[in-house]
């Protein structure tokens, strides 16, 4: 029996290439390949054009009539609704109007609803195929039913009338646009930076603590292959999006992606060409260059783990600590919440005082002076945390740091700190943080590893004895754990029987 599962739907309103580098042969690709059995998504479409053109240039365009493209997107609605809508080529004012109407309208028992415009007008070519005054239209109406606006340098300037970039995406903001990812394939340099800016409007952003802009940047492909790359972008943000990614994640991923296909080109005859598909990215080679951050990074690593991690046990108190050591652990962290600060410094001195044996590595959480004035082998910190910690003191000092991460942007952010390691979570639901509903799960899990091979990754976050094995599955060798061992009765069998999980995934390598 077939049974309903979790297809995420998105739709494409967009023309017709038919030489099926752009457009919306370019989104049924794009979507296509991050479209997996465990997360589907299925690509719908509305056809706004139907053009003539080939890898250099559009030799005509013909717009759909919008009395079809209301037909087109109520036959869509007697199936399913979408999660996504990415928005392409879009002809004349009177498409314009009736997309702005037909968005507003299905908010209304849609309120959930992501839409991401890529406001192409122009070809790569120079050939237009979009009215004149069509992006006047999409400034008085369409924009503040947009959450994320996906335009080049020339687009941003046709919209805005401006040449300050800066200037021009503060008047997009005013106009009702949540998000402007500015990509920068127009720049004559040998990088191509693309900039994520985020408004406080913005729904699915990940940390509103201190994210506002994201910049990627990532060297220039020296080849012509490149129809339909802003058609791929805005594409694998809406499937990245649809498979629950935070926006800065989307980000990371759909740079990576393009980076992946810029890398290996279909390449059709000596002149003609476009991008590669080859699934969700898994080379470490095509990840992007974190700009966005005014922390320096550090002129060299922070000092090796003595050992792996394997078996990582968290605990709450020195008690607990204790009880860890006489289980066999070898790996821990002492995670105190107490704010008064002459008993957390006699607690941190007793548990580094314990932990002196060669075989044993023991890192403090958060309280990262204490760890540093009494001597620790370690710290583990947020990524709140790292932007008030002194990182060049520790690291002079020879400690050990690791460095919690919730997605694809945070490990870039982290992994640039060069730490000791990276913990990932949560993987599964816990109770010891909420995490609103974003946990990462095996699937991210495994991309995570196939992306980040450099530096150690732990998992982190509902891990037991009867979910270790599906974990290490992943690529994972280091599990860190926090309940499971509170509530062992038996903690020594415990403890070799999750080692013993680790070592046999360590020998199938």
């Amino acid at each position: 029996m077939i049974q309903v599962n979790n297809t995420a739907v998105i739709w494409s309103i967009a023309g017709s290439d038919n030489s099926a580098g752009a457009g919306i042969q370019a989104d049924l690709k794009t979507i296509q390949s991050f479209s997996t059995p465990e997360q589907p998504l299925h690509l719908c479409t509305l056809v706004t054009a139907i053009t003539a053109q080939h890898s250099s240039g559009v030799d005509a365009c013909m717009a759909v009539s919008v009395d079809l493209l209301h037909q087109q997107a109520i036959a869509l609605l007697k199936d399913a609704k979408p999660a996504v809508i990415k928005i392409g080529l879009l002809a004349n004012k009177a498409q314009v109007l009736w997309l702005t109407d037909f968005l507003q309208q299905l908010r209304k028992s849609q309120p959930d609803l992501l839409v991401i415009y890529d406001p192409v007008a122009i070809s790569s070519s120079g050939s237009s195929m979009a009215e004149p005054d069509l992006y006047q239209a999409v400034i008085r109406h369409l924009l503040p039913q947009l959450d994320l606006l996906t335009p080049n340098l020339p687009e941003l300037e046709a919209l805005t009338q401006s040449s300050d970039s800066q200037q021009a995406v503060e008047l997009l903001f005013k106009a009702g646009v949540k998000a402007v990812l500015l990509k920068g394939g127009h720049t004559e340099t040998t990088v191509c930076t693309d900039q994520l800016f985020i408004s406080a409007d913005f729904r699915y952003r990940a940390y509103p603590a201190y994210t506002h802009q994201v910049s990627l940047r990532s060297p220039r492909q020296q080849h012509n292959f490149t129809h339909g790359t802003g058609c791929y972008f805005s594409s694998a943000l809406a499937a990245t999006l649809a498979l629950g990614y935070a926006l800065e994640d989307a980000f990371v991923v759909a740079k990576t992606y393009i980076n992946q296909g810029l890398s290996q080109p279909v390449v059709i005859t000596e002149y003609t060409g476009t991008l590669g598909h080859y699934g969700f990215p898994a080379k470490p080679e095509y990840l992007p260059e974190l700009l966005s951050d005014d922390r320096q990074p550090p002129t060299q690593a922070f000092t090796a783990l003595k050992s792996p991690l394997g078996l990582y046990v968290i605990v709450p108190s020195v008690t607990e600590l204790q009880r860890a050591l006489a289980a066999g652990v070898k790996t821990l962290q002492l995670r105190i919440k107490n704010t008064d600060q002459q008993l957390l410094r006699q607690q941190i001195k007793e548990a580094i005082q314990l932990c002196q044996h060669p075989d044993i590595q023991l890192f403090i959480n958060d309280h990262w002076q204490l760890a540093l004035e009494l001597g620790a082998y370690g710290v583990h910190l947020g990524q709140e945390d790292i932007d008030q910690a002194d990182l060049a003191a520790l690291q002079q000092a020879g400690l050990r740091l690791g460095i919690s991460c919730h997605g694809f942007y945070k490990l870039l952010r982290a992994q640039q700190l060069c730490p000791s390691y990276l913990a990932i979570g949560a993987v599964f639901a816990t109770q010891t943080k909420n995490m609103g509903g974003k946990l990462q799960g095996l699937q991210k899990l495994a991309r995570y590893t196939a992306l980040f091979p450099q530096i150690p990754l732990v998992a982190i976050g509902g891990i037991n004895e009867n979910n270790a094995k599906a974990v290490l599955a992943t690529g994972i060798r280091h599990l860190a754990v926090v309940q499971a061992f509170a509530t062992t009765a038996e903690p020594k069998l415990w403890v070799q029987q999750m080692q013993q999980l680790i070592s046999e995934a360590l020998h199938a390598d």
